[in-house]
């Protein structure tokens, strides 16, 4: 008779930060997928702009590759505090392209957009995900 309540199964989570760790994989994924797919309206202007260097596949790229990682360690518990990293670098990016197109659009044209929104967004998303991924799962014994 198990110690816990919890089920034992060959592939599981183990808990709610394993969960959250698939969840945030599989949005990964669907992102990756929303930038290889061929678009028929333009990109954002901070995306736009990046797309000149690098083109927005390889982002698209990235954000599958984090993605997978997410889910295959969410998979494969016990998981660690270091499996967010590739999650917390491509929101930062993200957040990072938006807020330098803004201040290049501010200085060099006096056009203050609202794409600072969406580079705040991005990198108070990658904060979050630094904050819970502190966390600890809970404890897997009721307490009295």
């Amino acid at each position: 008779m198990p110690t816990t309540a919890r089920k034992q199964h060959r592939i599981g989570t183990g808990g709610p930060w394993g969960t959250g760790l698939l969840l945030l994989g599989v949005a990964a994924i669907a992102q990756g997928i929303g930038y290889l797919v061929p678009r028929t309206a333009g990109l954002p202007g901070a995306l736009d702009a990046l797309g000149t260097y690098v083109p927005i596949q390889v982002g698209g790229i990235f954000w599958i590759a984090a993605g997978a990682y997410a889910v295959a360690q969410a998979l494969t518990p016990p998981q660690s505090h270091h499996d967010v990293w590739p999650l917390v670098v491509m929101t930062s990016l993200w957040s990072l392209a938006y807020l330098v197109h803004w201040s290049i659009l501010a200085v060099a044209d006096g056009n203050l957009t609202r794409q600072w929104t969406s580079g705040v967004a991005w990198g108070s998303l990658a904060a979050l995900i630094i904050c819970w991924g502190r966390c600890v799962n809970p404890p897997t014994k009721q307490r009295r």
